[in-house]
């Protein structure tokens, strides 16, 4: 019989006493789930988010990181090890990987005092991939059994989400999938209360949770979305700051100078230009963190003179990306050596090979490869690609003796409408980031056959078969070595060129306790609940 795989809380306390001993102001847990005495505000750079607040449309970072605080869902990441931990399901079992039961803490109830049940996420689930709510996220529910059904109108809920009683959710999927409770995660399966079924839209201005911080009236567009701390929360962590309020900018420039003037708290994204000048504006009061945010160049593998690997692997030797990054991101990225983020525990060092910079051995490959002598890059217009493509450019004219590269841009609808029909001729510039910490999610959405992301055309038998095999695996050991086998086809093959993962600069005023500055999901900073303010 396969092992039954089970987390219980009193391993979340441990982790959660460690946690908040790390900085100078003490712990904001009074051992009961209570804040015991915390209080000031945190002021923090956002921008305007593109979605209105609800969980399953929210699919960016400005809109993600208030409903982080708002809501807590199932399963939370641990903001150290990215191990799922509980947060509204105390403890899950799963002997197959295909049906899981999640037994749900008692007292967790939404801001409004509605109780949250095994029916709550019954019902947001359902609503969240109903056609006609048009959700964003309702893709990731695809491997729960009825999704497909409901999608298509043969059903009004799925099938595979079930309440045993209060306390006790079911999820049966279509196969198996061991990175479930990774995934459960995610924004996109927070839970909603029946007053958003109601009115959706003006939910969407003032949602309402089941978090650590409530909402402080509405979302005020283009200034601020401010929240105060729910005393009732029922979670092992409440928040530490009795405030949070995030400004909006639409410069980022001057959000950077409201931090050195002290009237803004946390700027988590210092733009490139300002990083020469970083230290000198701050002093001690700035760190930086490696993320999963992965930016690559593809190949349109449709395209007959991208079928041979050696041009592609020379193409990728030909790039010094070290040399970029310190001339264009004045150093803010981190080369890729891979393509799983390392932070990850299946993340590894220096695993591509064809990743090295070797103009020779690169040069030698293309021509014996008869590599095409005229190219096409491809990028989205107004997102800051224009100067790396072009050096990226440059060195395969030089390193290969390309005659001749020309580009294509656009935005960014356009730009995957284009990749849709397969009307790219060229390497084209794309990027994927990590929406929850597992492996699976680095791998499978844009390199299995067929999948909507996968714009390179790539398909492969063995990597395939080895995802299947990962996402089946009952050990956490045996799926990891699975993810790492299909890593290593990817590198071999060669569909993408990894370019690097995004480094974020993150730049504080006084008023923060530095040592209390932490990185969430990702590697980005999504948990202002555990920053510690001057003011406590």
């Amino acid at each position: 019989m396969a092992r039954t795989t089970t987390w219980r809380r009193a391993a979340v306390a441990s982790m959660a006493l460690g946690a908040l001993t790390l900085s100078a102001c003490g712990g904001g847990d009074g051992g009961d789930g209570e804040a015991s005495g915390e209080g000031g505000t945190i002021t923090a750079y956002n921008c305007e988010p593109q979605n209105p607040l609800v969980p399953a449309n929210t699919t960016e970072v400005c809109g993600s990181w208030v409903l982080e605080h708002v809501f807590t869902g199932l399963v939370q990441a641990d903001t150290e090890t990215y191990e799922p931990i509980p947060g509204v399901a105390e403890s899950w079992d799963t002997e197959d990987n295909v049906t899981w039961t999640f037994e749900l803490g008692e007292g967790w109830t939404f801001h409004n005092g509605e109780e949250v049940t095994a029916q709550t996420f019954v019902d947001t689930f359902n609503w969240a991939v109903d056609p006609e709510n048009a959700q964003q996220s309702a893709n990731f529910f695809d491997n729960f059994l009825g999704y497909q059904e409901v999608v298509d109108g043969d059903a009004d809920e799925m099938e595979g989400v079930r309440a045993v009683d209060d306390h006790t959710l079911e999820i049966e999927l279509t196969e198996p999938f061991s990175p479930l409770p990774d995934m459960l995660t995610y924004s996109a399966f927070f839970p909603m209360p029946q007053e958003a079924f109601e009115d959706i839209e003006a939910f969407s201005s003032a949602p309402i949770g089941n978090g650590r911080y409530q909402m402080d009236g509405e979302w005020e567009h283009d200034v601020q979305i401010a929240v105060e701390r729910y005393d009732d929360y029922a979670g092992e962590e409440p928040g530490l700051p009795q405030r949070l309020e995030w400004h909006i900018y639409s410069d980022i420039d001057t959000a950077y100078m409201d931090v050195q003037s002290g009237s803004l708290d946390i700027l988590d994204s210092v733009p490139p230009n300002r990083l020469t000048t970083l230290e000198g504006d701050f002093g001690e009061n700035w760190t930086s963190f490696d993320t999963g945010s992965f930016s690559y160049l593809g190949f349109p593998l449709y395209q007959e003179e991208f079928q041979d690997v050696d041009v592609r692997r020379a193409l990728s030797m030909a790039i010094d990306r070290e040399e970029i990054i310190d001339s264009i991101f004045n150093g803010a990225q981190t080369e890729a050596t891979s393509i799983i983020p390392e932070f990850l525990p299946e993340g590894r060092d220096g695993v591509c090979e064809s990743c090295e910079f070797n103009p020779d051995e690169a040069a030698d490959l293309y021509e014996e490869a008869g590599g095409p002598s005229e190219l096409t890059v491809y990028f989205n217009s107004g997102a800051g690609h224009e100067d790396w493509t072009e050096a990226v450019a440059n060195q395969w004219r030089q390193n290969l003796g390309i005659e001749d590269v020309t580009f294509e841009s656009m935005e960014f609808a356009q730009y995957l409408d284009l990749h849709d029909t397969e009307e790219v001729t060229g390497p084209f510039r794309l990027g994927w980031t990590i929406s929850y910490p597992n492996a699976q999610y680095a791998l499978e959405p844009i390199y299995t056959t067929d999948q909507s992301s996968n714009y390179t055309g790539f398909s492969d038998e063995e990597f395939d078969n080895l995802i299947s095999e990962a996402n089946a695996a009952v050990e956490p050991d045996e799926a990891s070595e699975l993810y790492q086998q299909a890593e290593d086809i990817l590198l071999e093959e060669m569909p993408v060129i990894p370019m690097w993962f995004s480094t974020y600069h993150v730049a504080y005023s006084d008023n923060i306790v530095g040592d209390s500055i932490q990185m969430g999901e990702g590697n980005t900073l999504t948990h202002l609940w555990k920053i510690e303010t001057s003011e406590s």
